[in-house]
This record gives structure tokens, C-alpha cells and sequence, in this order.
């Protein structure tokens, strides 16, 4: 069986990797991993379903090889984190809002994004995200056509308007608030400093937790940055990031750097997605140092399952 094919669980059907990842963290957080695997299984159920069987499972961005799952792992707390494509590949991506918000019984007012990518060209449509901790949250990933913010947002904060930053998506929470990621071509970390001042009046919890992080003595480029806002538009965090290979020689030396940064439960949780078998491919993603407005800050990535 190939890792990328449906794996038999007691749930559903889920890509092998997945299944071996979930196990694996069953020996940290249990529960948090059986209602992970139900939910993704939930999620992943129209994939199953595809008139093209052999593409299901490989024609994801969320991955490097196409698995249409990432999990996440973050220093800050100890949790199974999991993004998923929502339709099968040959949907259309206006509809996978909609797929995603009845994976997730969304209940919050998704009506303003659909609007906004009525007719628009997109690049993925919507992922379905979810982190089973000590309590549970869901989180969809909504596409903004051309770098464009929905109108309730343009020139809610003025990085909005930064010409270093083209916006990719947003992370759209069932209480109305978001999180913004944008690609940064020319940010350096320079740059970088002066965005967190002004996202949030003081750089210095990021800026010392990156340099724990960053091998070189300057961010790559391009790489990125991630704003989470209120539902009333006040700043909750900001977050830098990058490819993994971007600034570390292999996945070996990403996990030598990360066991270093987790403590207590998440250090075994990151440990638990670590242990999975090499591919000969990046298992890890995205890498990021963020910070919220009270000073704490922490490091997270994304793990590709295997």
C-alpha cells in the first residue's frame, strides 16, 4: 500500500501516512487524536469519493508531494493540529467554502467571503483546519483572489496597505476574527522589525525567538508574515515565515533546532510527528516565529505525514 493510499481505520478510510501519524500521537494526547482522525475522516470523505482516484491523494499545495493533509506542531501548546483539502479535485474551487463549512459545521457567517471570491480566479478555494487541545477549534482557510482583501477589511490596519506584502489568504475563525498571511519578496530583517513595532508596539519577543530559529544572520527571501486580527480589527498576533529548506540543509537539522525550541507535552507531540518514517522528500513546511500583543512568542511548522 502506497503512503499515499486510503488506510482502513475504525472511523473511515485515511491515507495511510495520516493514519500511522494519528497512531503516533494517540501516545501523547489519546482522545485528541481519535477526534482528529474522526474529523479528518469526515473531511477527507468526498476525496474518497473521486471519479479520479489516482489524483485524490496527490494534488494538494498543502504538501510537497500532493497529500491533500498537513498537520502542525507549535511550541506554545500541546495539540493535534491538522489542515485538509474539503472536495475532491475535480470540484470546483468556488465551492470548497462550502465543502469546508459542512465538514466543520461552520457557524459563523461565511457569506462575506463567498461573495468575495464569486467569480474570481483562485489557487486552492478553501482548506478546512482544526487543533484538538484542551478545548477545540476549527478554522477555514479562505483564497483571496489577486492579493485582495475582502472590503470589510482593506484599511483595518495599515499594514493592509504595506507595499512589501501581497496577501495570499486568510484564516477566518467562527467568532469573525482572522488571520492574514502574505507573501514578502523583498523583507528583510530590517523590515520585519519595523512591522512588528508597529503591529505590536514592541518587536522584541519576536525578534528573540527568531534568532533562536534563524541560522543566518538575515530572513530568506521572499518569505512571509501572518496578522491575526479581533472581529473588531485589533491585533492579536504576528507571525514570520518561511519554507524549511529555505534556511535549513535537510529535515534532520529542522528537527535537531525544533526539539530544542518545545517543552513538556508539545515537545512530545512535535517528537510524535517527527518520528514517522523518511521518504527521501521535506517532510516539514512552513516554519514560523510568531508573537501575540502581550509579549509571548513561540515557534510552529507545518509536518507533512508519513
Amino acid at each position: 500500500m502506497s503512503d499515499a493510499a486510503p488506510h482502513p481505520t475504525r472511523d473511515a478510510v485515511l491515507p495511510a501516512s495520516v493514519a500511522a501519524t494519528l497512531q503516533r500521537l494517540r501516545g501523547v494526547l489519546p482522545a485528541q487524536a481519535d477526534e482528529a482522525g474522526a474529523l479528518l475522516a469526515r473531511t477527507l470523505a468526498p476525496l474518497v469519493a473521486s471519479r479520479w482516484p489516482e489524483v485524490a491523494w496527490s494534488f494538494s499545495s498543502l504538501t510537497n508531494t500532493g497529500l491533500p493533509v498537513e498537520f502542525a506542531w507549535t511550541s506554545r501548546e500541546a495539540a493535534v493540529r491538522w489542515t485538509a483539502e474539503v472536495a475532491e479535485p475535480e470540484a470546483d474551487d468556488a465551492s470548497r467554502l462550502h465543502s469546508a463549512a459542512r465538514a466543520l459545521d461552520w457557524p459563523g457567517d461565511l457569506r462575506p467571503w463567498i461573495e468575495h471570491q464569486r467569480g474570481a480566479r483562485l489557487k486552492f478555494g478553501a482548506w478546512a483546519s482544526a487543533r484538538h487541545g484542551d478545548d477545540f477549534a476549527a478554522k477555514l482557510y479562505a483564497d483571496l483572489p489577486e492579493g485582495r482583501l475582502p472590503p470589510q477589511w482593506r484599511g483595518r490596519h495599515p499594514l493592509f496597505d504595506s507595499s512589501l506584502l501581497f496577501w495570499r489568504m486568510c484564516g477566518v475563525n467562527p467568532d469573525g476574527s482572522v488571520e492574514c498571511y502574505a507573501r514578502a519578496d523583498e523583507l528583510d530583517l530590517a523590515a520585519l522589525r519595523q512591522l512588528a513595532r508597529a503591529a505590536l508596539g514592541d518587536e522584541s519577543a519576536l525578534l528573540r525567538r527568531l534568532l533562536q530559529v534563524l541560522p543566518a544572520d538575515d530572513v530568506p527571501r521572499p518569505s512571509g508574515i501572518s496578522l491575526a486580527l479581533s472581529a473588531q480589527g485589533q491585533v492579536r498576533a504576528l507571525t514570520w515565515f518561511t519554507f524549511a529548506k529555505a534556511i535549513f540543509r535537510d529535515d534532520a537539522e529542522v528537527e535537531r533546532c525544533l526539539r530544542a525550541q518545545g517543552e513538556g507535552r508539545s515537545a512530545q507531540v512535535y517528537a510524535a510527528l517527527a518520528a514517522g518514517p523518511a521518504d527521501g522528500r521535506w517532510r516539514h513546511g512552513m516554519i514560523g516565529v510568531g508573537a501575540d500583543i502581550t509579549g509571548n512568542a513561540w515557534v510552529q511548522c507545518g509536518v507533512r505525514p508519513t
